[in-house]
């Protein structure tokens, strides 16, 4: 049947209603799509939106939180700076020391204060528990300045300037009238058989106070590090009048200035510093003086057999690496042979002009430099505890009036050997050995021991002398020190017969005077504690040392065959940051 038929006469009207119905159909289906799509559409775009709230919420907390940070840092700044103007035109800016730098400061040594945005400035509140802890260190010994400064400097163009050192107040007690201040006479001390010997002493001296002032410089594109250092004191030679009376007007006293500029493995040094004979710590050979081993007592002379000088010099240091190094010094000399030695009747008016008797100032006529060598060596041991040698040697020339025509001369040369060694046994525990042998040398040894006599016919001969320090040094914790020591020096007698045949020129002679000694020795031991330190505005130290020294003569004679004394030193002072 056709299409046509099927309709029928109402065909026309069926096929219009079919296809509305087809049509509304087709619209219903599209519509019900459309309004799917957009509700899925505004449910995506509402948690987009959630999304970029949270995000913005975050972001703005974490602003305001660096906001606070720069808030934070901006007064620390201001506080260690003072004046912040830019180094670009070579105005002055504080330096803080080596690793406490600005950030530091505000991320470390704060701790959660600088974490939760409320640190406040340090003149506002007093140091926190961590902060102490960070600065805490090592008990400051007697000499400053390493060869690596620690302390703020003022920056001026491309230098550091560094103004360093310590007021210091020391009580001194000792059980005999032997003098010397902070500063002990271990030759001189009084046999019991004086009233001197009998009579104790009580001072309060600042004569240890001392002051330096260093500039630094480094060119890392040129491998170049140079520095200048000039150190004070107030230990020099007492003036006449009321010094102790009415005001302790102590006189300056240049006691180091040098410079120092190093290139790759070569370092050149020059003016007044240690002599390279003085021992050395684990830090290479250089000419700071924080950097030797001297003994860590207040006493300012050290201890009886300590080897030192500071003498003008000219010194060249090799350095291959950190473990073995080596230097070459040309240094002052002086010829001495104390108030002790007998020279020959016939040569003795001219013969104590041409040798140094104790006041001979800048006279003597010394021929030649003394010339020094040493090597040092650092490592490890297996269990990563340290261990040291240093060893030197020191040659020298002698020259004096031989006796004959005015021309004629008498020459003799001297020579030392000195070891320093040290190992930690554990942490913190260092145990100390060092040893000296001289024929001529006894100069180093703290100018205790004569160098030469001089033979009735002119002959010059080295005198023999030997020096020890024994000891253990302990560092507890980082604020506190100990020491304990042994030492001594000894000097070999020689004498000769005289020129008229009497007896006798020289040292140690038999007749001569006690004062002549052939044996000095003292222990020792100290304590020093950090009381309280600021980063940036110094430390305050107190010490403590007792000591018992004593002396042999060559000749007692109808007097005592020993001279001894008590000491008791205190001190406190004032370390500049």
């Amino acid at each position: 049947m056709s299409l046509p038929d099927f309709y029928g006469s109402k065909g026309g009207t069926v096929k219009s209603l079919v296809h509305l119905l087809f049509l509304f159909s087709l619209l219903l289906t599209t519509s019900l799509a459309v309004l799917a799509q957009s509700s899925a559409g505004t449910t995506d775009i509402e948690q987009l939106k959630a999304q970029m709230n949270a995000q913005q919420k975050l972001l703005e907390k974490q602003q305001a939180h660096i906001q606070a940070l720069e808030s934070a840092l901006s007064e620390q700044q201001k506080m260690l700076t003072n004046v912040v103007q830019g180094g670009a035109n070579g105005s002055a800016m504080l330096v803080p020391a080596v690793g406490h730098s600005v950030t530091d400061l505000s991320a470390g040594a704060y701790g959660d204060q600088a974490q939760d945005n409320m640190a406040a400035p340090a003149d506002q509140e007093p140091p926190l528990a961590e902060q102490e802890k960070v600065e805490e260190e090592l008990q400051r010994g007697p000499e400053i300045a390493d060869v690596t400064p620690d302390t703020p400097a003022l920056k001026l163009g491309v230098a550091k300037i560094r103004l360093i050192g310590y007021p210091a107040l020391t009580t001194v007690f000792r059980t005999a009238n032997s003098g010397g201040n902070v500063g002990t006479s271990f030759a001189s001390i009084p046999y019991d058989n004086k009233v001197s010997g009998n009579l104790t002493e009580f001072r309060l001296s600042p004569q240890s106070t001392r002051l330096a002032l260093r500039a630094d410089l480094d060119i890392p594109q040129e491998d170049l590090k140079a520095a200048g250092y000039f150190e004070m004191d107030f230990a020099g030679s007492p003036i006449a009048g009321n010094i102790a009376v009415t005001s302790s007007s102590y006189t300056f006293r240049l006691r180091q200035a040098f410079f120092t500029a190093s290139r790759g493995k070569w370092e050149l040094s020059g003016g007044q510093f240690f002599s390279l004979m003085t021992a050395l710590k684990s830090k290479g050979i250089t000419p700071w003086p924080g950097d030797v081993a001297t003994a860590q007592t207040l006493d300012t002379n050290y201890v009886p057999g300590q080897v030192y000088g500071r003498y003008p010099q000219i010194r060249v240091a090799y350095k291959p690496s950190q473990t073995f190094q080596f230097a070459f010094s040309v240094e002052n000399p002086e010829q001495q042979v104390g108030k002790d030695v007998a020279f020959p009747s016939a040569l003795s008016s001219e013969l104590t002009n041409e040798y140094n008797t104790g006041s001979n100032e800048l006279k003597v006529p010394n021929m030649t430099p003394d010339f020094v060598l040493k090597g040092y060596w650092d490592s490890k041991l297996g269990n990563g505890n340290a261990i040291h040698l240093d060893v030197g040697t020191v040659m020298r020339a002698f020259r004096s009036w031989s006796g004959g025509q005015v021309s004629d001369k008498n020459y003799s040369f001297g020579w030392g050997v000195g070891a320093n060694f040290f190992v930690e046994v554990a942490k913190g525990y260092r145990l100390v050995v060092q040893g000296f042998a001289s024929d001529g040398a006894g100069r180093y040894i703290g100018g205790l021991i004569p160098d030469v006599i001089v033979k009735a016919n002119g002959d010059i001969s080295p005198i023999h002398s030997y020096a020890w320090i024994g000891g253990l040094e302990v560092a507890p914790n980082k604020a506190t020190g100990l020491y304990f020591y042994y030492s001594g020096a000894y000097g070999q007698k020689n004498a000769t017969a005289n020129s008229d045949g009497t007896c006798c020129v020289g040292w140690g002679y038999p007749g001569a005077s006690n004062s002549a000694d052939r044996l000095l020795a003292e222990v020792t031991g100290g304590y020093s504690r950090v009381l309280w330190k600021y980063e940036n505005v110094g430390s305050l130290q107190w010490g403590l040392q007792y000591g018992y020294n004593w002396l042999y003569p060559w000749v007692a004679g109808s007097g005592p065959n020993k001279a001894s004394q008590n000491m008791v030193f205190g001190q406190l002072r004032y370390n500049l940051p």
